[in-house]
């Protein structure tokens, strides 16, 4: 009998579904924006937006929107040459957020001669259930795995993302 009750136990276990599949790439896809109409003198040499294809449950969201869920997250990317001022609109965005953190926007990632920034004040990412981020352990796995070392221009930059997850047709 109790052999029986741990097989059982153990099969109740590995059949629930306990932790959201956060980290699945299958599951996100991007878009990347070649033309940015933008007032500063800096300017962003392209914006790209990554977005959950397979929605997540959150009771609060559908009550509230009478739909299915999608996190998505977008950035900016400029020149590393843009450091400085990337810098600064990062601090601006989390200093004016209306959101409390972890929904505070802003994000800056570094890689190579390219800097991605997200300068939305209020993310679409965090479950509201059970305050997992959904977007942040992708967009940072895939915007930092970049090899872009021979990467030159915009194009390559979507080739190389476009080697991790699917674009958006």
């Amino acid at each position: 009998m109790p052999k029986i009750l741990f097989i059982l136990i153990t099969i109740f276990l590995f059949s629930c579904d306990t932790k959201p599949d956060i980290n699945n790439l299958k599951h996100w896809t991007y878009e990347i924006d070649y033309e940015i109409e933008n007032n500063d003198s800096i300017k962003p040499i392209g914006r790209i937006k990554f977005l959950r294809t397979k929605s997540i449950k959150d009771s609060l969201r559908r009550e509230v929107y009478n739909e299915p869920w999608y996190p998505s997250m977008s950035f900016g990317i400029y020149n590393i040459s843009d450091l400085k001022y990337c810098e600064e609109n990062s601090r601006r965005t989390k200093f004016f957020s209306s959101c409390v953190d972890p929904n505070v926007g802003g994000d800056l990632i570094i890689n190579q001669n390219y800097i991605f920034l997200n300068n939305v004040v209020c993310l679409n990412c965090i479950g509201t259930e059970n305050e997992i981020d959904f977007c942040r352990p992708i967009t940072n796995k895939i915007l930092s795995e970049l090899n872009l070392t021979t990467s030159s221009t915009l194009k390559d930059i979507d080739r190389e993302i476009g080697i991790k997850i699917k674009r958006t047709e």
